[in-house]
């Protein structure tokens, strides 16, 4: 299922997209939008391109270009860039595009177990040849809020409407408790006595991000897991990408019997761990922060946020969460 989209959204994304492939000498008649979630990601076989728009984003596609030679260069199973194109990122006016390599796909969604080997090569580098940032996740959140607070005055009304129509509180009041729960989250983790050594992360591995190519990508008959969506590789706490599996069975209500597949091969259950509680919290602001800047033209997003944001208000664990679309 793809995104659903306003049409002015929709042809924004396109002209940037015919724009990127005009640059890199691709058709775009072709391609077709899988997912925008944050990122507005396209299939142009034999390449993906993922556009993305904001303050950050030119700084990031410049560290995730670099990102993913480098975990090329050390033969970890991770999306690969376009070949043949010498220099990345694209720039479409205010968006920066990326061009990665097309990998085809079995029907079969991943499971939670398709991530742990691949986590676990990537968490056995202790660095990487980048400049990567400290993770730090509560500054980020703290930076989508501030984008939403600043919204320009169409989509700033729109964000009103939503919030009280949806959640029976302004925007304003929205926002401002969302901050206080990003301070207590912060002081959370702070007291955190983590038990992993520290080292290069994925920063968002739940099982959106791995792709299980088919039989015979890169010539190979049983081709192994590639995680993607580099966007948040960091040195951080080898737990955090360990919190997305375990969040997923207790908040999306997906099989405990995966997870508990997904703990055996990689070998720790974050959730009998003393500081799951407090890194669950942090996932779902993760989860109800990620978008809250950007809803004007995408109605499935805004609905799954506003549910998701009256469960996390009133502190309900039970209600279940479903995935961006």
């Amino acid at each position: 299922m793809t995104t659903a989209l306003s049409e002015a959204i929709a042809q924004e994304l396109r002209v940037h997209l015919n724009d990127v492939c005009a640059q890199i000498g691709v058709d775009p008649d072709g391609a077709s939008l899988v997912k925008y979630t944050m990122n507005a990601v396209f299939v142009a076989p034999p390449l993906v391109i993922r556009l993305a728009a904001g303050s950050h984003a030119a700084t990031l596609a410049h560290r995730v270009v670099s990102v993913a030679a480098c975990l090329e260069m050390a033969g970890r199973p991770a999306v690969r860039l376009a070949p043949g194109i010498a220099a990345q990122p694209f720039f479409s006016g205010d968006w920066v595009a990326t061009a990665w390599r097309y990998v085809p796909t079995v029907s079969d969604e991943p499971k939670p177990v398709d991530l742990a080997a691949p986590l676990r090569a990537l968490h056995s580098l202790d660095r990487l040849d980048v400049a990567l940032p400290r993770w730090s996740p509560i500054g980020k959140f703290r930076r989508r809020l501030d984008a939403a607070a600043a919204l320009a005055h169409e989509e700033a009304a729109e964000l009103e409407r939503w919030s009280r129509t949806k959640l029976g509180i302004g925007a304003a009041d929205l926002l401002r408790e969302l901050r206080l729960r990003c301070d207590q989250a912060e002081e959370d983790l702070d007291r955190v006595a983590w038990q992993l050594p520290p080292g290069v992360i994925h920063g968002d591995a739940h099982t959106g991000n791995v792709l299980l190519p088919a039989a015979g990508y890169g010539a190979v008959a049983r081709p192994e897991p590639l995680l993607c969506d580099l966007d948040g590789v960091c040195i951080g706490p080898r737990e955090w990408d360990l919190v997305p599996t375990a969040h997923g069975a207790t908040r999306f209500g997906r099989s405990p019997a995966d997870y508990q597949e997904f703990v055996e091969v990689y070998g720790f259950d974050i959730t009998a761990w003393a500081g799951w509680p407090v890194l669950r919290r942090v996932r779902e602001l993760q989860l109800v922060t990620s978008t809250i800047d950007s809803l004007a033209g995408r109605p499935d997003v805004a609905r799954e946020l506003a549910h998701r944001l009256r469960s996390l208000l009133s502190d309900d664990l039970d209600v279940k969460w479903r995935r961006y679309q």
